[in-house]
C-alpha cells in the first residue's frame, strides 16, 4: 500500500471514532500548539500594530490555503462535483472565520472592533468543540489522515486568533457592539438555514445532528425541527450574550479588587 492510498485515501483504514484516544491526542496536540503560539505571539506584538496586522494576514493566507487544499482533495476524489461543492460551502459555524479573519484584516474602525471582538468570543468555542465534538469527521475518518488534519488545523487557527486577539488586547468589547457581534452570527446562520432547506444538506447542522452531541436537542424535542433549530439558534446567539457578561462580570471584579487594594 502506497502513502498516498494510506494517508490520503484511507485505504482498509477505520475511522479513529469520536472520543477515541487517537482522536483526543491528535487534536490535543494541534490545538495545544496554537494556543500557544498565539499566546506569545499576542504578548509578543501587543504594541505592535504593524507585527499584528502582519500576523493576521499570515492567517487569512493560511485560512484560504487550508480551504483549498480540501476542496482541490475533495473534487479531484469526487463522481459528483456538484454535490461535492454544495456539501463543502463555507456555512457551518467553524467556517465563518474564514470571513471573520480577512475583514478583522483589513477592515477598519468600528467594523474591525466588532471582527476582533468576534474573533475573541467565537474562536475558542470552535475551536475546542470543533475540535472535540466532531463526530462528523472522526466518526468517518482516522485520526491521522488528511481530511482528519486539515480539520484539525483549521478548527485550531481560530483558537490561535482568539488567544491572539485576546494577547495582543485587540478586542474592545465595547458593549454599543454587541448587537452586531450577535447579529453577524444570526444572519450567517439563518443563511445556512435557507440553504440547507433549498439544497436538503445541513448545514449548522439544523435538519440532523450528523453525529455532534445536538443529538441530545433533536432527542429532546422527539425530533420537531423547529424546536429543534430554534434551540440551536438559542445555544450558538445565547453564547456570545454569555461570553460578555461573564467578560464584564470579572472586569468589574478585577476592577473592584484593585479599587480595595488601593
Amino acid at each position: 500500500m502506497s502513502f498516498y492510498e494510506w494517508f490520503f485515501l484511507e485505504k482498509d483504514r477505520p475511522p479513529a471514532g469520536l472520543f477515541s484516544w487517537s482522536h483526543l491526542l491528535s487534536v490535543t496536540i494541534i490545538l495545544a500548539g496554537f494556543i500557544t503560539l498565539g499566546y506569545f505571539l499576542g504578548k509578543k506584538h501587543r504594541d505592535n500594530q504593524k507585527a499584528q496586522r502582519l500576523t493576521f494576514i499570515i492567517t487569512t493566507a493560511g485560512i484560504f490555503t487550508l480551504v483549498i487544499m480540501k476542496m482541490s482533495f475533495l473534487l479531484a476524489t469526487s463522481d459528483d462535483i456538484g454535490n461535492t461543492w454544495l456539501e463543502n460551502l463555507p456555512l457551518f459555524f467553524c467556517d465563518m472565520m474564514i470571513i471573520m479573519i480577512p475583514l478583522a484584516t483589513f477592515a477598519k474602525g468600528r467594523m474591525q472592533d466588532i471582527c476582533y471582538d468576534f474573533i475573541a468570543i467565537c474562536g475558542f468555542i470552535m475551536g475546542t468543540f470543533g475540535n472535540y465534538l466532531a463526530g462528523n469527521i472522526y466518526g468517518s475518518h482516522p485520526a491521522i489522515s488528511y481530511l482528519s488534519l486539515i480539520s484539525a488545523v483549521s478548527h485550531s487557527i481560530s483558537t490561535f486568533a482568539a488567544m491572539y486577539v485576546f494577547k495582543a488586547k485587540l478586542n474592545k468589547m465595547e458593549k454599543k457592539n454587541i448587537p452586531f457581534v450577535i447579529g453577524i452570527l444570526f444572519v450567517y446562520m439563518t443563511i445556512a438555514l435557507i440553504v440547507d432547506y433549498i439544497t436538503g444538506k445541513n448545514y449548522m447542522f439544523f435538519l440532523e445532528s450528523s453525529g455532534t452531541p445536538f443529538q441530545i436537542f433533536l432527542d429532546m424535542v422527539q425530533g420537531n425541527l423547529i424546536l429543534y433549530q430554534i434551540i440551536i439558534y438559542n445555544l450558538q446567539c445565547g453564547y456570545i450574550g454569555v461570553f460578555y457578561l461573564v467578560y464584564y462580570l470579572i472586569n468589574r471584579w478585577i476592577k473592584k479588587k484593585k479599587k480595595n487594594a488601593i
